[in-house]
């Protein structure tokens, strides 16, 4: 037989974290569902709209312009769309987190949840995939099926 195995230090750190991480998400999830309305409530009592995020990542803002710009990503927008995809929004993105990292947390914040605002309105009236596909009206039966070759012959 073998040698009882030790527990390794990183792993156990790692669990630990972990579980603390678990513990901390459990708890923002009890608290933001106790809020009403989308709202949450601060320690001083002053509440906070919620329905926009307040945090952006540069990092993904860049990896979603370099997807936007990739050949993959072009591909995906001429097969939903019908046409190439320009990619200026998600460069404006990533230029607006650069440019939001010099303010103060507060300010950044809020400039983060005006943007986010303002696109979401922007989206509500922009193209969509629904412009170029006919949405499907009756269910599609048996299409892998082998009913449909006896069928055919």
């Amino acid at each position: 037989m073998g040698l009882p195995e030790t527990p390794d230090p990183r792993e156990a750190a790692a669990d630990a974290e972990l579980r603390e991480l678990l513990s901390n998400l459990e708890t923002e999830a009890t608290s933001s569902s106790s809020g009403s309305s989308g709202r949450s409530k601060r320690e001083g009592g002053e509440e906070t709209a919620t329905a926009f995020p307040t945090e952006m990542s540069c990092i993904t803002a860049f990896d979603e312009m370099y997807y936007c710009y990739s050949l993959g990503g072009q591909f995906l927008n001429v097969y939903r769309y019908g046409e190439l995809r320009s990619c200026g929004e998600k460069a404006a993105d990533w230029r607006f987190c650069m440019r939001t990292r010099s303010y103060g947390p507060i300010a950044r914040k809020a400039m983060i949840m005006a943007r986010f605002k303002e696109k979401a309105g922007r989206y509500k009236v922009g193209r969509s995939s629904e412009d170029v596909w006919e949405v499907r009206r009756v269910p599609v039966v048996g299409a892998f099926g082998a009913g449909e070759r006896e069928e055919a012959d």
